[in-house]
Order: structure tokens, then C-alpha cells, then sequence
């Protein structure tokens, strides 16, 4: 009896055993997988109306962009590097547009999923001098993603401009209500931070009350920012 419980002993230690070294000598390459290969990102629209975008990643990841014409999509893809490379990276005016939208989509070697994020708005512009924003309400804006999930939204409006924000359930949107104020003095910077639930689009738009209907309601939603884990139908 005891040698039977002994080689019972024997047998379970060395599964555990076994277990723990496969995992020690994992390659960095192997760990990474079914991993985003970015950490962070921020969209930015200048005063200019101007769209740039930001990545971060570890420092042995590299970018390259490509324009699928397809789709209409900016691909960037992310792949490991034996090299040490830049852990930011810049896009700006080799961003492909079109018309009043584009769209940013993120692929990973070894990751099914493909985040992305989606804008709509007026008069988008490449990141270069000389622009002017026709925006009536809207200055500036960013959106980041934070390492926890979660998104931060920075924006400044112009003088005179109420600011109100409203969440409609019913579609699940986020809605940032821009109208033109009597009061002299109003605050001009704005920030919220979203938690992307699981499954379901991200989506926020600014709604602008022009109060200049001829025909229509008098209300313009844009821009519109739309988030895409990748899971998202």
C-alpha cells in the first residue's frame, strides 16, 4: 500500500513539475500571444480640424501602415521586432480619409480580435497648417484609451457655449449637447472618462443646437466617435 501511494506521489509531482517548466521557458513571442501589441492610443482634432493619432506599444513593436482600399480602412499592423524601437508613434498627415470619415483599425500578429475606432465628422482635414475649423461650438478634442479599458475624453468649446451631457439607453450613446449661451463667463475644458462595456460599441456624439433649422431640426451630430473592441456585431 505504501508503495502504491508513494508512486502516486511521484506520478502527481512530476505533472506539476512539468507544468511550471513549460511555462518558464515560454518565449517572449509565445506570452504576447492573443495579446493587443499596443498598450495605449489618443485621437486628437486640432482648433484647426486637424486628426492625428498616437500609439504606444513595448518597445520591441512595430507599426506598419497600410491603406486598405477595400474598406476605406487605415490598418495598422503591430508585430513583434527583435529590434528596440520607438514606444510612440505619430500618424497624422498620412492618414487616409474619406470624405467626412475614416476609420482606424489596429491588427495584431497572433490576436483574432481587430480593435478599431471610427470618426464622422465635417471638413476632416490632414494635420497641416493653414486649415480653419468651421466647427460653431466645438474647438478641440481627444479621446485615449487608457491600459485598463477604459476611455478619456478631453474637449474645449468656444466662448458662450453650454455644455450638457446625456447617455440615451435606448441606443447606447453618449451624447455631449452643445449649445450657444447668453452667460459671458462659461467653462471652456471639459473631461470624461467612459468604461467600454464588454461586447458593445463605444459611441459618443457631440450634438451641436444651431438653432438654424431651414427644413431640418436644427440639430448637426458631429463629430461622432464610435469605438470597436473587435467583438462588437
Amino acid at each position: 500500500m505504501r508503495k502504491i501511494k508513494f508512486v502516486a506521489f511521484a506520478v502527481m509531482a512530476s505533472l506539476v513539475f512539468s507544468s511550471c517548466s513549460s511555462d518558464e521557458i515560454l518565449l517572449p513571442e509565445q506570452q504576447n500571444q492573443s495579446k493587443e501589441l499596443f498598450k495605449t492610443y489618443q485621437l486628437k482634432r486640432d482648433a484647426e480640424g486637424a486628426y492625428s493619432i498616437d500609439v504606444n506599444t513595448e518597445n520591441n513593436v512595430s507599426i506598419g501602415k497600410v491603406k486598405n482600399n477595400s474598406n476605406n480602412t487605415n490598418e495598422l499592423h503591430l508585430a513583434l521586432s527583435i529590434d528596440k524601437l520607438a514606444q510612440k508613434s505619430n500618424y497624422g498627415s498620412d492618414l487616409w480619409f474619406n470624405n467626412e470619415n475614416f476609420h482606424i483599425e489596429f491588427i495584431s500578429e497572433n490576436f483574432n480580435k481587430k480593435p478599431s475606432i471610427s470618426i464622422f465628422d465635417d471638413n476632416i482635414k490632414f494635420a497641416q497648417k493653414g486649415n480653419k475649423d468651421k466647427s460653431k461650438f466645438l474647438k478641440d478634442f481627444s479621446i485615449a484609451k487608457n491600459e485598463d479599458g477604459s476611455y478619456d475624453l478631453d474637449f474645449k468649446v468656444k466662448k458662450k457655449v453650454s455644455v450638457d451631457f446625456v447617455y440615451d439607453s435606448k441606443n447606447n450613446i453618449y451624447e455631449i449637447h452643445l449649445e450657444e449661451s447668453k452667460e459671458s463667463k462659461t467653462k471652456k475644458k471639459y473631461s470624461r472618462t467612459f468604461d467600454k462595456e464588454k461586447g458593445r460599441l463605444l459611441q459618443i456624439h457631440f450634438v451641436n443646437h444651431t438653432g438654424e433649422s431651414k427644413g431640418g431640426s436644427g440639430v448637426i451630430r458631429k463629430p461622432i466617435i464610435i469605438i470597436d473592441d473587435g467583438e462588437d456585431g
